[in-house]
């Protein structure tokens, strides 16, 4: 072959890989949303695919009708494939872009400039509807009463209802659940009024209400009901507290890689939601002032009363006790809490009983409110405990019922009397007893013995300090020695905590001895990785910088830490460019100082982070 033609063909299959290497290095900007509501952000991510260099942040151009904002720091994914024996790599560099509206009405979005390589993309233009913020298309909350109408004095269940329209994307095909849409709902920011025990019971045990769905005007929504037990106290309006729903509704979707490449869907931009049930439709009607009885003391309901007395045979002026055993046939039994006794001041039972005035306190078993009295028959000729009225309001009726129990028979037998003789009998055993005999004196209480010098001296046990402190010191040095044999126990048995104590020393030992930008690197990730009690070799560059993040670091120390990562990955397969291994050293000396002094607590993770396809 002759020789211009192998430098042709050299020249075509150079001229190719340089072109295949141009295509794979692409910047996209990914819209995770079509619509917008004024205040709530617009997410895009602009991903800069196989950069060569440091990709700059993207600049977003002023806008009127946005307000627009890079968010954090970006984030960094390295993914290997290799299938049927091609390998390939894909670098991305994600930086999130938040574009806030201010107005209604369609908008085009700011462009976003991005440099890479070089070279200069630009978001292609796009408009948005921007709609107003309304909630009522998203959440509805209202407030129902079972009975519909109440009474003042009436027990109740309140209703609760909240309804949430779920979210969904067409585009990656998902659709949240009805256990996923209650987890958005912002439970300690919201206000819970009168169901905030029953809300606080429900977050203890780690529970939720049953949820259901419905078909509201052709569309699907999550309904949950939380249930209040109250009793109405006065007519008017119910008073239900502040209630105030919060909702963290999702307006995009987000595809990222997991640690072994795999894609997964999380949440990419939040909309806050904020609702209060309307005006309470729930009103209390007053009691009717026609033909309510005397006896009446407040019980609205549906009751049965029985009354039983222990012992029924005694003696005038022997105490029995009177039960009356209330019995409530409605369907809420919180009306007991509440209920009054009957009275017990009528003629016939004043005029033959002896009672206490002190009010009486029931106690509340099952479905049956239980009062007792003790008596004491004032007549041998009281034959019985007559019956005891009781009212109440029936609101199924809107009529005042009145009730009474049976008349109870007893048995009153005169009081016991002690007879004169009886009396002459016991004194005369009195005086049978044996007498004491005493010896007078003379001289009064000079004739007894005047006290000695002995009696008169105290004989108190007096303890100085010095003896306190020789009792005192054997226990308190058990304590410190014991305090410390268990402090010496615990820090060797809880090896994550050993090493991150000694994670600083050993970065600095290590770090001595590094004579390359990839060692240097493996030593500030086994840092991270000891502060964070995580395995040897799962962080990665992204990871350390989240985890840098949340600890608190400044940006320069993010900068620092993302820039020497980067010189690791590149030394690994690639060779050194310039970089001294002297002034690396000295860099990552400061960095992990800087790294040392941080908080590496780990922070919760977001029930966002759960939504995976």
């Amino acid at each position: 072959m002759p020789r211009f033609i192998r430098h042709i063909i050299l020249a075509f299959l150079a001229a190719t890989s340089l072109c295949a290497n141009a295509f794979s290095q692409v910047v996209e900007f990914k819209l995770q949303q079509h619509e917008g509501w004024v205040g709530s952000p617009i997410t895009m991510q602009v991903v800069a695919v196989n950069s060569t260099g440091e990709p700059q942040p993207p600049e977003i151009a002023a806008s009127s009708d946005f307000a627009s904002v890079v968010v954090s720091v970006p984030q960094r994914m390295d993914m290997y494939q290799n299938i049927n024996g091609v390998a390939s790599r894909r670098i991305t560099t994600t930086w999130t872009v938040q574009m806030t509206p201010k107005h209604v009405g369609v908008a085009t979005l700011p462009q976003i400039k991005m440099i890479a390589d070089g070279r200069t993309y630009f978001s292609p233009p796009q408009t948005v509807p921007i709609s107003a913020t309304e909630t009522g298309d998203m959440l509805a909350v209202s407030v129902k009463s079972n009975p519909v109408t109440l009474y003042a004095g009436q027990a109740a269940n309140l209703i609760l209802e909240i309804a949430l329209r779920p979210y969904s994307n067409r585009e990656h095909d998902v659709s949240l659940t009805e256990r996923q849409m209650w987890e958005l709902i912002d439970k300690s920011a919201s206000s819970w009024g009168i169901f905030e025990p029953r809300m606080r019971e429900l977050i203890q045990n780690n529970q939720r209400p049953s949820g259901r769905e419905e078909i509201r005007d052709g569309a699907r929504w999550c309904v949950y009901e939380i249930t209040a037990n109250t009793t109405a106290a006065r007519s008017g309006p119910l008073d239900i507290g502040d209630v105030r729903i919060e909702l963290r509704y999702p307006t995009g979707i987000a595809v990222n890689r997991d640690f072994f490449g795999s894609p997964e869907l999380s949440i990419s931009g939040i909309r806050k939601i904020s609702i209060s049930p309307g005006p309470s439709n729930v009103v209390v009607q007053a009691l009717p002032e026609l033909g309510k009885p005397t006896t009446f003391r407040g019980a609205v309901g549906q009751f049965a009363i029985q009354a039983s007395a222990k012992p029924t045979k005694a003696a005038v002026g022997d105490p029995m006790t009177l039960t009356l055993s209330i019995q409530s046939l409605s369907d809420n039994k919180d009306e007991l809490r509440s209920l009054q006794p009957p009275p017990l001041d009528s003629p016939a039972l004043t005029q033959n009983f002896r009672m206490p005035s002190d009010p009486l306190a029931g106690t509340v078993d099952g479905s049956t409110k239980i009062f007792t009295q003790t008596l004491r028959a004032l007549s041998a000729d009281t034959k019985e405990i007559p019956p005891i009225t009781f009212s109440y309001f029936d609101p199924s009726t809107s009529k005042y019922v009145t009730t009474t129990t049976n008349a109870i028979p007893i048995s009153v037998s005169p009081a016991e009397r002690i007879s004169t003789a009886a009396l002459d009998g016991v004194n005369a055993t009195k005086k049978d007893a044996a007498n004491t005999t005493l010896t007078e004196v003379d001289g009064g209480l000079f004739a007894n013995a005047a006290p000695s010098e002995d009696l008169v001296s105290d004989q108190r046990l007096s303890v100085g300090w010095a003896t306190g402190l020789v009792f005192a010191a054997p226990p308190i040095v058990a304590a410190t020695l014991l305090l410390l044999r268990n402090r010496n126990r615990v820090a060797k048995n809880n090896v994550g905590m050993a090493r991150a104590r000694g994670a600083f020393k050993n970065a600095q030992r290590q770090l001595e001895g590094a004579h390359n930008a990839a060692a240097i690197a493996q030593i500030i990730q086994a840092l991270i990785e000891a502060r964070t009690m995580r395995p040897a070799g799962t962080v990665t560059r992204s990871d350390a910088a989240n985890f840098a993040h949340e600890a608190g670091a400044n940006a320069i120390t993010l900068q620092s830490l993302d820039s020497l990562l980067a010189l690791g990955e590149r030394a690994a397969f690639a060779p050194q460019r310039g970089e001294t291994a002297q002034a690396l050293r000295a860099q990552a000396a400061k960095l992990i100082i800087d790294l040392d002094q941080l908080s590496w607590r780990r922070r919760t993770a977001s029930i966002l982070e759960e939504i995976q396809t």
